[in-house]
């Protein structure tokens, strides 16, 4: 073990002592300052020791310092390009929105131009029906003027509904029971309507014959085999007629509906007098017709 210097300088003054060197007072006082300089070293050593412990301190100290700035520089770099990417996403989605919006408000002056378009083709239409009503409700008032007579004997009707006029003519002033030969008496009348009815413009004139469930004595089943064709034959013979009284066969069609659309019952005599009947629709033409197929199919075997 190295003694220190104190620890050598004892021994020595003791050795003095013995040999009568020094005297008792002097070895007394260099012990003391012996025994003072030891108190120092140790004092020195241990203030030597806890220097050398902070200093350890000090340096783990500033390798974990060292080791958070280089954590906080790493994570200070990705929030750096994670704010960038964010930046750039955000951009473009910015620049999809503004493109977005911009074929929104397209649109919507697109729409708002419909709208008004729209709108005015509502009023148009409108404008036509109620055109259309008002001319009607003229048209039936003249049909009642011009077969009042008919009219207050029952053999007649004139209805209107949504812009169409129906003329009703019920079998006696027509026809006899199971015949489709129109009676004398049935001329006067169709020629006053054949006569109105040429001068109708835009308008499809359908003739509709009808029958009932029962058969007459008189029916020739050879003839007509059911109320389909008797009422066929029916609304083709009143057709005839009012194409002969000068009405454009363009306007015309007949149709058959034989017993399916009463009237009324077909249990009384009464009921099923109704349901014997011919009906002229007066139907407004649609604004586009369809093309007539018979000229074109002309057309195309013309081309071939």
């Amino acid at each position: 073990m190295r003694l220190t210097y104190p620890q050598r300088l004892i021994p020595a003054l003791l050795l003095l002592v013995a040999g009568g060197c020094v005297s008792t007072g002097t070895f007394d006082r260099k012990a003391a300052e012996a025994e003072s300089l030891t108190r120092e070293v140790s004092r020195l050593r241990l203030e030597q020791a806890e220097q050398s412990r902070t200093e350890a301190d000090r340096e783990k100290r500033r390798s974990e310092l060292v080791d958070q700035v280089t954590a906080l520089t790493e994570l200070n770099r990705k929030c750096e390009a994670d704010r960038k990417s964010v930046e750039e996403l955000l951009k473009a989605k910015e620049d999809t929105l503004s493109a977005s919006i911009f074929e929104l408000r397209q649109k919507v002056v697109e729409l708002s131009g419909s709208n008004v378009s729209l709108r005015e083709d509502i009023a148009g239409i409108l404008k036509g029906r109620n055109d259309d009503v008002r001319k009607t409700s003229a048209a039936y008032e003249e049909l009642q003027g011009l077969i009042k007579d008919e009219i207050a004997r029952g053999e007649v009707t004139v209805s209107e509904l949504q812009g169409t006029l129906t003329v009703t003519l019920f079998e006696p002033l027509l026809f006899d029971p199971g015949s489709s030969k129109l009676k004398k008496s049935a001329g006067t009348t169709l020629g006053k309507l054949a006569g109105y009815l040429k001068g109708v413009k835009g308008k499809s004139i359908r003739v509709e014959g009808y029958t009932e469930t029962l058969l007459s004595a008189s029916w020739s089943l050879q003839q007509f085999p059911s109320g389909w064709e008797l009422a066929a034959a029916r609304a083709v013979t009143v057709t005839r007629l009012l194409q002969d009284g000068g009405v454009t066969p363009l306007a015309l069609s007949a149709v058959s509906y034989g017993e399916y659309r009463p009237l009324s019952d077909n249990i009384s005599e009464l009921g099923r007098a109704r349901n014997r009947r011919i009906q002229l629709v007066l139907i407004p033409k649609p604004d586009n017709p369809e093309p007539n197929r018979t000229r074109i199919n002309a057309d195309e075997r013309g081309s071939r």
